[in-house]
């Protein structure tokens, strides 16, 4: 039995119209995930790359506050020098008794 040409050609136009489907989501979704080319999309893509890297320990709240023109960092305090006075069982030994780290022997 020989199907009729109406019934072919309505076979052909929704094998056809399947086909259109689905380059168009194709191309929908390539066009969606390709690489930007731009010098400014390269920059951003960079410092993603860097901030994945060393990630700011701060936090954004801390980071938008330091690009505030009015804000003051803060000057770390000095650090005092410290004097040890006596020995102690470590470190006190004048070498004399011939022990190396000065540990008690």
């Amino acid at each position: 039995m020989i199907a009729s040409s109406a019934t072919v050609l309505a076979n052909l136009a929704y094998l056809i119209g399947a086909v259109v489907v689905a380059v168009i989501i194709g191309l929908l979704v390539w066009l969606r995930h390709r690489q930007p080319k731009s010098v400014d999309a390269n920059m951003a893509s960079f410092k993603r790359g860097l901030s994945a890297l060393a990630p700011d320990a701060d936090g954004p709240e801390v980071v938008a506050r330091r690009r505030d023109p009015a804000y003051v960092r803060p000057v770390p305090a000095r650090l005092m020098h410290v004097r040890v006075e006596g020995g102690g069982e470590f470190g006190a030994g004048d070498g004399s008794d011939g022990d190396q780290g000065g540990q008690p022997g």
